[in-house]
């Protein structure tokens, strides 16, 4: 039996001894704070411990370019730097590489990569797609973006030996859709531990004095419905709302939050994180909030729960699916709804650490990556034929 990539961490039981994995479809691996990104470099390492030879491609971007990482093998491409084009033209260049390559299995991370997912197949690979949410419907892109993606959908069901879908929801869409029965494997997150608030005060805030945002600032996470909540508030018990994130291709909706909280010093943004201040962040807030109109299954929220986070979010399935009994729900694009929910969990502290409790406790028993390593390490068998 071999032992998890990460000492001290309960054993990953998987048996990929022999067998080669490509990663494709990421922008690679470590360091990169996207959903897909951090996917790969939670599962990655862990099976190439265990015996996979597992080889991830990356962007070529600037700074350090290693060859390996926690005994993964990383190979870097540059592909065409636009929103549009970036990804689908990388992992073109991959695809090539595979057609002719070693690989067992190509693994492709996305829609937007799987109609590439046909040439392997057609030179014998056997081919994998996760789906990590329905994408074509993203705010971000155009009709023809949204037209590609929808054919993406549609190839990740008809090219690969197997699909796989990261949340129930998917899996029930999907299915019905095409009339087909795709894999459910959820994403995880680290087991975390509390950290002291020590660079708290550099941005103004005390420990369990704040409401927290944190993930992407796009309009499909809906920040400016839960910053309409927050000013309709009557009573905010001295709190404030702590917005952090980056704006990736969503400069001008970043701006247009600042605009909209202009004024109210209850509202403070901070930007991108580093991982130290993240942890601090997730681990002493009162609450943690994620008002989303879409999402995959939300690794922001997974962190929220790990770190005890009192959680309200939306209530689309996604995040229900997360949450379970262990946070609260609103609907989603309701503000007078969410308001309401803050008000409820501010003026009762002792449900709040009720809550706080109920969400690691979730996260330990559904959602570790050792979990998600085994579920990878089945599905890999079973397509290669080594149940």
């Amino acid at each position: 039996m071999a032992r998890s990539a990460h000492a001290g961490r309960a054993a990953v039981t998987v048996s990929g001894k022999g067998l080669s994995v490509a990663q494709v479809g990421s922008r690679g691996i470590p360091g990169h704070r996207g959903g897909v990104e951090r996917v790969v470099e939670a599962v990655a390492p862990r099976l190439a411990a265990t015996g996979y030879d597992v080889t991830v491609y990356c962007a070529a971007g600037e700074g350090a370019k290693p060859a390996e990482w926690r005994g993964v093998k990383l190979v870097y491409g540059k592909g065409v730097q636009t929103k549009y084009f970036d990804t689908i033209s990388r992992s073109f260049g991959a695809t090539l590489r595979e057609a002719f390559g070693r690989h067992d299995i190509v693994h492709y991370h996305s829609s937007g990569s799987a109609p590439l997912a046909i040439l392997p197949r057609l030179f014998g690979k056997k081919v994998v797609v996760t789906v990590h949410g329905m994408d074509w419907q993203r705010r971000k892109w155009n009709v023809f973006g949204r037209m590609f993606l929808q054919l993406g959908e549609w190839a990740a069901i008809k090219f690969p030996h197997d699909t796989v879908v990261v949340g129930p929801d998917l899996k029930t869409w999907l299915d019905d859709k095409y009339g087909t029965d795709v894999t459910y494997i959820p994403n995880g997150v680290e087991e975390r531990t509390q950290r002291a608030p020590t660079r708290l005060p550099e941005k103004g805030l005390e420990a369990r004095k704040y409401v927290l945002f944190l993930a992407r600032l796009v309009p499909e996470k809906q920040v400016h419905t839960l910053i309409e909540a927050w000013m309709g508030l009557a009573d905010r018990h001295g709190m404030k709302l702590a917005i952090a994130g980056p704006a990736w291709h969503s400069v001008d909706y970043a701006e247009g939050l600042k605009k909209q909280a202009a004024g109210d010093p209850s509202v403070t943004f901070l930007g991108e994180v580093d991982e130290e201040l993240l942890e601090q962040l997730y681990g002493n807030c009162y609450a943690y909030v994620l008002p989303s109109e879409v999402e995959g299954m939300s690794l922001s929220l997974l962190d929220g729960m790990a770190f005890g986070a009192c959680v309200i979010c939306s209530d689309i399935a996604p995040n229900l699916a997360v949450v379970g009994d262990a946070g609260l729900s609103f609907k989603v694009l309701d503000a007078a709804d969410l308001r309401a929910r803050l008000a409820e969990i501010m003026a009762d502290p002792a449900r709040a650490d009720r809550l706080r409790v109920a969400a690691r406790k979730r996260i330990s028993e559904e959602f570790t990556w050792d979990k998600v390593a085994e579920r990878w390490d089945a599905l890999y068998r079973k397509v290669a034929g080594r149940r």
